[in-house]
């Protein structure tokens, strides 16, 4: 049984970043529940930066954009989502190899019943 769990994302993603890397978030940012590229990974992440409850702010905001002078993409979302088998850790898991910046502050997460947040940092490589 999950939680409802507020999650922010905010991140430089590598110039290498994989073109399926970018359909996936994409599909995430434009809450697309019919993507194909979607199908190997939890189906919440359709929903993931949408609005699912009141326990925390009622503000949901995703944006996929690219940068044409440093060549990178960025993604910053807010959205709230029950977190039935901590999917929003396996998201994190699945964006952190491509964060451009080692040891960068890249969001948090926070359960309902929760006052402080599990703050997230990419990789130290």
């Amino acid at each position: 049984m999950g939680m409802y769990t507020e999650i922010y994302v905010n991140l430089d993603l590598k110039p290498t970043t994989s073109p399926d890397v970018i359909e996936v978030l994409r599909a995430i940012v434009n809450y697309d529940t019919d993507a194909k590229c979607l199908a190997p990974y939890p189906p919440q992440w359709a929903r993931l930066f949408a609005n699912g409850s009141y326990y925390t702010p009622r503000t949901c905001a995703a944006s996929l954009t690219f940068d044409a002078i440093s060549g990178c993409w960025s993604l910053i979302g807010k959205g709230d989502i029950k977190n039935y088998d901590k999917e929003i850790q396996a998201f994190f898991d699945f964006i952190m190899p491509w964060c451009e910046d080692p040891d960068a502050f890249i969001g948090y997460y926070r359960y309902e019943e929760h006052r402080e947040p599990t703050l997230v940092f990419s990789p130290d490589v």
